[in-house]
């Protein structure tokens, strides 16, 4: 089931996230004892961080029951500014009492196919060993279509069996680890949080045009039982 929301700009639709994530959380630390997520990078993110990270907002989450993973990371040092869980940590984990042993970043050793291995095996012990499905998930959208690391004509769109795997973007012109489709399909709840003028050509095609993920790589998102939530600004939605 695929739902859009449209808000008036990004704080409004932070706004929102932030809500679904503490509703979300209260309802599954008290149904089943943990709540687990898979973040994303980016700007807008960031913002959602912020909002979380204010005390008054902290405080009516039970921190220490949810736990955080990444959909998909810059092959960067865990200190450097471009790491995606680096970003989080600065704008929210390190500001609430979240356990340590609650925080899985995907390693960057230095052997990236042996650390996307690593991360997999992870989650899979994480899950114990069942198929993974995430309880929340959070994605973005470049104003090309791609999502977490799987770019136009990415490798990534044809893997079936991989959960997470190393991928070379070469637009980027640097290495990554993502969520392979077969994995962020599997979650239970997919939020897409996109906001921005530049992406609006790009997220009509997505939504309204032919099926051609290797193009569009955000048409490949379908979650197999879960649901699907796009959230954008008007900017993106008025054109």
């Amino acid at each position: 089931m695929r739902l859009i929301k449209v808000y008036a700009n990004a704080h409004e639709l932070c706004e929102a996230a932030m809500e679904l994530f503490i509703e979300m959380a209260a309802q599954l630390i008290l149904a089943e004892g943990r709540f687990n997520v898979a973040l994303s990078g980016g700007r807008t993110p960031n913002l959602l961080y912020d909002l979380l990270s204010n005390p008054e907002n902290a405080a009516r989450v039970d921190w220490k029951n949810i736990f955080f993973f990444w959909g998909d990371e810059r092959y960067v040092a865990h200190d450097n500014m471009e790491n995606n869980s680096f970003q989080a940590k600065q704008h929210l984990l390190d500001l609430v009492p979240v356990p340590p042993e609650n925080i899985f970043r995907i390693p960057v050793s230095g052997d990236h196919e042996a650390d996307a291995a690593a991360y997999e095996q992870t989650i899979l012990s994480f899950f114990n060993n069942e198929t993974p499905a995430f309880d929340l998930l959070f994605l973005g959208m470049g104003d090309e279509g791609h999502t977490a690391s799987i770019f136009p004509g990415s490798p990534l769109l044809q893997e079936q069996t991989a959960l997470v795997k190393d991928v070379y973007v070469d637009v980027k012109q640097m290495q990554r680890i993502s969520f392979t489709p077969p994995l962020i399909n599997a979650a239970h709840n997919i939020l897409f949080m996109v906001t921005g003028a530049e992406k609006a050509a790009a997220f009509k095609e997505v939504i309204q045009g032919e099926y051609n993920p290797a193009l569009y790589p955000a048409q490949i998102i379908q979650p197999v039982g879960g649901q699907l939530l796009w959230t954008v600004d008007e900017a993106i939605a008025g054109k």
